[in-house]
């Protein structure tokens, strides 16, 4: 009996490729396997992570937030932007409070110098009434003026009046705006040298020193019942 080694030889080549073929297969099933059961662990896991769920939330809240922020801010920039008949009306406003403000200058600008004119004409007048006299019997005199235009300066106090030479008390302010209103000096311009008795109760007199001419004065005052003091005379005199 003849063996025949070709035909064995071919059945063990089969036998060997089959199981290697077999074997690949079987490794390449468990790969494909392993990969899907990692896929699905992969999904199943990343799905149900608290961690990412709530970054996912935190994230799109922010988000959310944003956009309402930015949609709250842009319509806020829309409410506050004027409409232009809001600019229109605002113009004419501000037209109109700059007209009335220069109407309300111009007004006050008329007034005053009306108030000037007015108190121009009166000094005109007072100096057209006043007398001067440089005769003197006293060597100290260098001039004296009168005028019929002084009047009381008016008064606050009730009668029967006491003169008082108390610095600062209404009779003592009512005696020096009678010396102003002789002079025409505001407080400012003069310093008071001496504020006294006049020979009787209702006589007063004041000795003052311009501030910027250097001049002096004596201004003399009397009391008129229930209208105050009124000055009778003024003289320049060269010393105090």
């Amino acid at each position: 009996m003849s063996l025949d080694f070709n035909k064995g030889g071919s059945r063990y080549g089969r036998t060997t490729k089959r199981k290697k073929t077999n074997m690949i297969l079987n490794i390449l099933i468990g790969v494909v396997f392993i990969f899907i059961v990692v896929l699905a662990s992969s999904l199943f896991f990343g799905k149900n992570d608290p961690a990412t769920d709530n970054e996912n939330q935190l994230a799109t809240g922010e988000q959310e937030l944003s956009e309402t922020e930015e949609n709250a801010a842009e319509q806020e920039s829309e409410e506050a932007a004027p409409t232009d008949e809001e600019e229109a009306e605002s113009e004419e406003a501000e037209e109109s409070a700059e007209q009335d403000a220069e109407e309300e200058k111009d007004k006050e600008k008329e007034e005053k110098d009306k108030e000037e004119e007015k108190e121009e004409e009166s000094n005109e007048a007072d100096d057209s009434e006043t007398e001067v006299s440089e005769n003197s019997d006293d060597p100290n005199v260098i001039k004296t003026m009168t005028n019929p235009g002084w009047g009381p300066v008016g008064t606050s106090q009730s009668e029967p009046h006491t003169s008082v030479y108390d610095e600062g008390h209404v009779d003592w302010d009512e005696k020096l705006k009678a010396v102003e209103a002789a002079t025409r000096l505001s407080s400012s311009d003069y310093t008071l040298i001496f504020l006294g008795n006049g020979g009787s109760e209702h006589s007063s007199i004041a000795s003052i020193k311009n501030k910027s001419t250097g001049e002096n004065f004596k201004v003399y005052l009397e009391w008129v019942t229930n209208k105050g003091w009124k000055p009778t005379k003024v003289e320049q005199v060269k010393s105090l």
